[in-house]
């Protein structure tokens, strides 16, 4: 396959007009005047840029991984026309056992191969959180850490587990955190009350991200920064950003992109059933949520995740100024090092998978590539 005339990303994150040749899933050849007998694509006058990865997403078109019988196809094929190219499927706090039946719903259907997205691996945003943080999650299901339900945890993964969100605070967390690493987890804080002492600890032990970054997190404070202080100044951390305009404003954007640079942030959905739907309301775990101007609620007014998909993150970032180039960085290479598949994806580069999304000049979705076939 040949992508003609676009307006191509390198890998050196600059934009420069030439064609990719697509040979075998990968990329093959980056050049202007690329000819031959090819099925061919004219990307004139569009941005060629890799495909979207994204490390915080729940769910989406009506379905929901933490659901009993969750419609994953539904969800990663969706995802595609809003050009995401691969995924961690995220899993909320549910009931441990319950949670374990989760990965291995997701594990299955990583083996047999979705439609649409790739999943590339699973984001546990749980269980070892702090109830006084909880966000949307449910209470009784946040539990005390433990080396014996990680390995629980890592057995029904199957090697896929690949992100944990974590409290740092929580009795028992510095030998979890530090197992954790040492079996190629990584460690993202988040709803967490933990003080700016208790989060540099955390990155010490060897945590790296933050978790949607201000939300179900200790306040900012001018003498007890917590650890918004942490993570917003130190450099061995990564930032998840959700880039809805409703969990953040537009100025809390542009702080944490002026504080972290666009190699230190993460752009995520953090979706649910509702992104892609009409739903005005549902259900997830006996707990109704209510959708209403595009924002999911729950009864007492606490925003439970988002109705919106990278694809509108990137369209409002660049809305305010950023430049699609960092933001491109932000939506696909960072969380690929995430992931750990950076050799392999979240870039435009000669060997790599052709993981890519083709906008018009309005970043609407023209195309979406995953493994070199339009999806």
């Amino acid at each position: 396959m040949l992508l003609k005339n676009g307006i191509v990303l390198n890998d050196k994150y600059k934009f420069f007009p030439s064609d990719i040749f697509v040979e075998n899933e990968r990329i093959a050849e980056i050049r202007p005047n690329i000819n031959g007998s090819f099925d061919a694509i004219d990307c004139t006058d569009m941005y060629v840029i890799p495909g979207f990865i994204d490390t915080h997403i729940h769910g989406a078109y009506g379905s929901r991984f933490s659901d009993e019988k969750p419609d994953i196809d539904a969800i990663t094929h969706f995802e595609a026309t809003k050009g995401v190219t691969s995924i961690a499927a995220t899993t909320s706090s549910a009931s441990f056992d319950v949670l374990l039946c989760q990965f291995d719903e997701i594990t299955a259907a990583i083996k047999r191969g979705t439609r649409g997205a790739k999943i590339i691996g699973i984001h546990a945003e749980g269980p070892f959180l702090n109830v006084k943080k909880k966000g949307a999650m449910i209470a009784q299901n946040i539990i005390p850490p433990s080396i014996e339900k990680i390995n629980l945890m890592l057995s029904h993964s199957k090697g896929y587990l690949k992100l944990i969100t974590v409290a740092p605070e929580i009795k028992g967390q510095e030998e979890c955190i530090r197992y954790c690493i040492s079996k190629g987890i990584k460690i993202s804080l988040g709803h967490t009350d933990a003080t700016y002492e208790e989060a540099e600890k955390a990155v010490l032990w060897g945590a790296t991200q933050s978790t949607h970054t201000f939300n179900a997190m200790r306040p900012y404070n001018h003498r007890e920064p917590g650890v918004l202080g942490c993570v917003l100044t130190n450099p061995k951390v990564k930032c998840e950003m959700i880039c809805d305009f409703v969990h953040i404003h537009p100025k809390t954007v542009e702080l944490i992109y002026r504080l972290k640079g666009s190699d230190n942030i993460n752009m995520v959905s953090d979706s649910g059933h509702a992104a892609g739907t009409n739903l005005t309301e549902f259900t997830v775990m006996g707990e109704k949520r209510f959708v209403k101007d595009g924002v999911v609620r729950l009864e007492d007014g606490t925003i439970a995740g988002s109705t919106k998909t990278l694809l509108e993150g990137v369209q409002n970032l660049v809305s305010i100024g950023i430049p699609l180039e960092q933001v491109s960085k932000m939506a696909s290479l960072n969380p690929a090092k995430t992931l750990g598949i950076e050799g392999e994806t979240g870039s435009i580069s000669v060997g790599k998978y052709a993981d890519i999304t083709v906008l018009d000049r309005h970043l609407q979705v023209k195309y979406t590539l995953v493994n070199g076939k339009i999806v």
